[in-house]
């Protein structure tokens, strides 16, 4: 009994610490881990982080309900650290696995929520003991993660029905939660309440997180962008590859796959390429949206859509090639988006008019 009684006055004194290190260690092993969203013992990480959390959940509020009738006084510190060790790891996997898909002005937002999230894991400790909170952070993770997962694993499409079933597959889960909750953890004349509230919070989560989707601020997950540019010719070679003639980017420009000038004749096409990752068996059309920036207006405008299928699985992404021969000297980029508007990437280039032809490279794509 002294030595719990040790850990526990330990625990008090280096309970910010402790924990801290224990998110710091969650988030860390799952930066490591984390791959693609149809990487099998990836998802089998992730399942077990959400049963993990959901037992340890119900567990702790029993323990908090039986220590206030005076039934037991045990400090459960290894599950508090363990419980924080899941959220780590639910919120650093699915940040890589969001952060990959779409652009980052489409997905800052959600991106900082994420953020705000492995923050509160670290300064609202004491809320840890407050199952609203829990719950939040709990249907927040899961949310997130069938989004992924449905698409990838069940219905190998992504769109609105998809998305719309697999919130509802959320709410679904988490309603077995809240069950098991009431029959195994909830006591005494607050149990309506505290039911009411918890659905409250989750209903709130559910709304806030379609309307973002309907905004397209929600990035378009499973589908990621693996490579995009801008080519003076593409063509396919007989082993059913892509010859792509470029212009090389400068030096310090690591984050492009060709360079930010595109230098052409008059009347010259150009060529935009992308890579689009989706897991095996999804099939989707993408979209490139060919646009040009209109310095009168001061804003962009449309030149052209172009509209493909892609396959899932390969690892590197389904090639795919749009043209525009409608290039004029400025600004230009081409969108990658789902049909429905959501911004998979984004490639942004200058066309330069010259009557000389630049230095050009070749490279198989």
């Amino acid at each position: 009994m002294a030595r719990l009684n040790r850990l526990v006055e330990l625990w008090s004194r280096y309970e910010k610490r402790l924990a801290a290190v224990t998110v710091l260690c969650g988030f860390t092993f799952d930066l490591i881990l984390a791959k693609r969203p149809d990487s099998i013992p990836d998802n089998i990480l992730l399942l077990f982080y959400l049963s993990t959390a959901a037992t340890i959940i119900i567990f702790l509020n029993r323990r908090s309900m039986e220590e206030a009738t005076g039934d037991k006084k045990v400090e459960p510190l290894f599950l508090l650290l363990v419980l924080q060790f899941c959220f780590g790891g639910l919120a650093s996997n699915l940040l890589i696995l969001y952060g990959k898909s779409g652009s980052f002005g489409g997905s800052v937002f959600f991106l900082a929520l994420l953020v705000c999230l492995l923050v509160g894991n670290e300064l609202l400790k004491s809320r840890y003991a407050q199952l609203r909170f829990n719950i939040a952070v709990y249907y927040f993770l899961l949310l997130t993660y069938i989004v992924i997962a449905l698409p990838t694993f069940v219905l190998h499409t992504i769109g609105t029905s998809t998305f719309l079933i697999s919130t509802a597959v959320s709410l679904a889960v988490m309603a077995g939660v809240l069950s098991l909750l009431r029959i195994f953890a909830l006591r005494g004349p607050d149990k309506k309440r505290q039911l009411w509230e918890m659905r409250a919070v989750i209903v709130a989560i559910f709304v806030v997180f379609n309307i973002f989707y309907f905004l397209n601020v929600i990035p378009p997950v499973p589908l990621s962008l693996k490579s995009a540019g801008i080519y003076h010719s593409v063509t396919r070679t007989s082993t059913g590859d892509y010859a792509g003639v470029y212009e090389k980017k400068k030096w310090y420009e690591f984050w492009r796959d060709t360079a930010d000038t595109y230098t052409a004749a008059v009347g010259s096409p150009a060529y935009c390429f992308s890579a689009v990752f989706a897991p095996g068996d999804l099939s989707t059309p993408v979209v490139h949206v060919w646009e040009y920036f209109d310095v009168p207006s001061n804003n962009w405008q449309q030149i052209s859509r172009v509209q493909f299928p892609i396959n899932g699985g390969r690892a590197e992404g389904y090639r795919g090639f749009s043209i525009t021969e409608a290039l004029v000297p400025g600004q230009w980029r081409c969108m990658v988006e789902t049909t429905k508007g959501q911004i998979i990437g984004s490639i942004t280039f200058t066309a330069v008019i010259s009557s000389s032809t630049p230095a050009l490279s070749t490279t198989t794509l």
